[in-house]
């Protein structure tokens, strides 16, 4: 039974995803430099079939592929979904709970003082989500989710934790 016939049965022509289904050529070391790259025909560039009825198989370039980074792999997207969230609700509970104590803050601070002070507040958690994201960008996945852990333990929005709010419910 050939399954090339049955992937044929399953495409159009000039449908790609045939050749994306079907297993690269294993890479050959002992061949001639020649004999690795694939000839051109004269009409375009498009590969000639000849080699392969010759028994010489064009090889795909691998080392390419080898070199790119794998992406991000599903439990550190999850974990990073997690913490994004854990930190908008941060910036939203430090925006609740500084215009709740805005009015207990007046005798002690200059208004302009204290909304300066409350605006970097609701700003730290997005601040400081994009700059580990943006400074772990090449680094492994653990040291980004655990910098991310170390900032959620830092940014705890306390006058809302503590006060409810500060009245502003």
């Amino acid at each position: 039974m050939n399954s090339d016939s049955e992937d044929d049965a399953l495409s159009w022509a000039g449908d790609d995803a045939l050749e994306a289904r079907r297993p690269a050529p294993s890479r050959r070391h002992d061949a001639p430099a020649a004999d690795r790259q694939a000839p051109v025909s004269g009409a375009g560039n498009e590969r000639s079939d000849a080699p392969a009825s010759r028994g010489v198989e064009p090889v795909a370039d691998t080392r390419a592929e080898e070199d790119e980074s794998q992406g991000i792999g599903t439990a550190t997207l999850v974990m990073l979904g997690i913490l994004g969230g854990v930190y908008l609700l941060y910036t939203i509970g430090w925006a609740i709970g500084g215009v709740g104590m805005q009015a207990k803050a007046m005798f002690m601070l200059p208004a302009p003082l204290y909304l300066a002070s409350m605006w970097i507040a609701v700003l730290a958690p997005a601040l400081w989500f994009t700059a580990t994201l943006l400074l772990t960008r090449g680094g492994r996945d653990w040291v980004r989710i655990s910098a991310l852990v170390v900032g959620a333990a830092l940014l705890v929005p306390w006058p809302f934790v503590v006060a409810g709010g500060g009245g502003a419910l």
